[in-house]
C-alpha cells in the first residue's frame, strides 16, 4: 500500500461529498416538528453518507489512492456527522422524539475533545505527530454510534427499552475506545 499525493482522488471527492450531504441532513432532522415524512428522509441520507463512508475506504485501498488529505477528510466528515446529528437529536426543541440522552452525547462529545486535544497538545509539545490508525474497537465505536443514531430517527418504530440498551452499549463501547485511544497515543511518547 502507498500514499499517492494527488488531491481530487475518487475517494476524496466522496469523502468531501458525504460532508456536503450533512447540511441538507440537518434540514431534514429539523424538518422533522413540522412533517413526520422528513424523519425517512433524512434516514436515507444517513444510510447514503454510511454507505459513501465504506465506499470511499474501499476505493482509496483498492485503486491505491490512500492520500493524507483522505486520512483527514475521512474521519472529519464521521466526527462533523455524528456530533451533529447527536447534538440536534438530543434537543426536545428541534427533535420530537425519542432524543438521545444528554450523558450519552456528553459520553461522546468528551472522547473526541480528548482524542482532538491530545493529539493537539502532543504535536505542540513534543513538536511530532502520533501515527493513528483507526482501529477495530474505534471502527465498532463508529458502527455503534451510527447505528444509535438510525435508532432515534426509527424513535417511533423501536421500544424506548431497546434504545435505553443501544445507549449504555454505545457508552460504554465510546468510554473504552477513548481509554485505548488514549493508552495507544501515551505508548508513543
Amino acid at each position: 500500500m502507498h500514499t499517492v499525493n494527488k488531491y481530487l482522488t475518487l475517494p476524496n471527492l466522496i469523502s468531501f461529498a458525504r460532508i456536503c450531504f450533512i447540511p441538507p441532513f440537518v434540514i431534514c432532522l429539523i424538518q422533522v416538528q413540522h412533517h413526520n415524512f422528513y424523519r425517512y428522509i433524512a434516514l436515507a441520507m444517513l444510510v447514503v453518507i454510511g454507505l459513501s463512508d465504506l465506499l470511499d475506504g474501499y476505493l482509496a485501498r483498492k485503486r491505491g489512492e490512500i492520500t493524507t488529505l483522505g486520512k483527514y477528510l475521512d474521519p472529519a466528515a464521521d466526527k462533523l456527522l455524528l456530533l451533529i446529528a447527536c447534538f440536534l437529536l438530543s434537543s426536545d426543541k428541534l427533535w420530537s422524539g425519542p432524543i438521545v440522552p444528554v450523558w450519552v452525547l456528553a459520553v461522546i462529545v468528551s472522547r473526541e475533545v480528548l482524542f482532538s486535544f491530545g493529539m493537539l497538545a502532543v504535536l505542540i509539545t513534543i513538536k511530532r505527530k502520533i501515527k493513528w490508525q483507526p482501529n477495530k474497537l474505534g471502527k465498532l465505536t463508529t458502527f455503534l454510534q451510527i447505528s444509535a443514531i438510525i435508532a432515534v430517527l426509527l424513535g417511533n418504530h423501536i421500544s424506548l427499552h431497546t434504545l435505553a440498551i443501544l445507549w449504555f452499549v454505545v457508552a460504554a463501547v465510546t468510554l473504552l475506545s477513548a481509554v485505548n485511544y488514549t493508552y495507544l497515543g501515551v505508548r508513543q511518547l
